[in-house]
């Protein structure tokens, strides 16, 4: 069972490019760092870490120079800094970067990892979540209901993103809030197009769809790189997600779970089903 290592600190996005997914961090106590294995001693030193927020993928407000449905990815970002308190926020121009805000809020992670990056894959509370600095929890423990993380997903404001290292307790959990969601059409859900649409150019991925975050990812480097949309299927499958199905079964790429017939793409699989391999 993953053990959690609870680290009380400040949230900051000043000067920063967050989404609804990804935020600055900085403990009040360092020494909470050691917890972890830090793939160079200068990860572990610096002092606003970007978190790799668990469990849950936002849509783009900015991705290698693209983006997705705006209203509805700033409708994320904006609900995960209200949710820890950051107001006043003033966006530059391109709305890629956060200018001025009211941060360094003070709030805990919960984290059991890092990825390759060297970002805390975290779970994010406010301040007054029922937690204690310096604390390890394991999964009946920590309170993952009242994270900012469960409070998106259950507002329907992000897609669930799910990896083989998820813990499953938790995993559960969320997709139990997000059938709900899902149910009740609440959010992105009343909207959602990832099981069936029409590919046309990168205006249908910017302004008229919303899709999961990681779709739309790979198919913005398709985008980049080809001009033949034939060429769509087969560079799906060149993908090596090396995905699990929440029943075990495992899959290549998401092109196993995919469908293309000219420029539509479906995809049957509910997004809650699907484990990806970490990178």
């Amino acid at each position: 069972m993953p053990q959690y290592k609870v680290i009380a600190g400040t949230f900051h996005v000043k000067g920063f490019e967050p989404d609804g997914d990804s935020i600055r961090f900085q403990a009040i106590n360092p020494a909470n760092w050691d917890f972890f294995n830090w793939p160079t001693e200068l990860d572990k030193i610096g002092k606003k870490k970007q978190l790799r927020v668990e469990s849950i993928d936002a849509m783009e407000t900015h991705y290698a120079g693209y983006h997705q449905p705006r209203p509805f990815a700033i409708a994320a970002l904006e609900s995960l800094l209200e949710l820890l308190g950051i107001r006043s926020v003033v966006y530059s121009i391109g709305v890629t970067q956060i200018v001025d805000a009211s941060d360094a809020k003070p709030g805990f992670i919960a984290s059991a990892a890092i990825d390759r990056f060297g970002r805390p894959v975290s779970y994010l509370f406010p301040k007054d979540a029922p937690l204690k600095d310096g604390t390890v929890l394991d999964s009946s423990e920590l309170p993952v209901e009242e994270s900012v993380n469960f409070d998106l997903a259950r507002e329907g404001l992000v897609y669930p993103t799910f990896y083989t290292t998820t813990d499953r307790v938790f995993a559960e959990k969320f997709r139990s809030v997000i059938s709900r969601a899902r149910k009740t059409k609440r959010g992105i859900w009343s909207i959602d197009r990832t099981s069936d649409f029409s590919l046309w150019d990168v205006r249908t991925l910017q302004e008229d769809i919303l899709i999961l975050p990681k779709l739309f990812r790979r198919l913005i480097g398709f985008i980049d790189c080809y001009a033949d949309y034939d060429k769509l299927e087969d560079y799906m499958r060149k993908q090596r997600d090396n995905l699990v199905l929440w029943d075990g079964t495992k899959k290549r790429s998401l092109a196993d779970l995919m469908s293309f017939s000219g420029r539509r793409i479906q995809m049957k699989t509910p997004v809650e089903d699907i484990l990806f391999a970490p990178k």
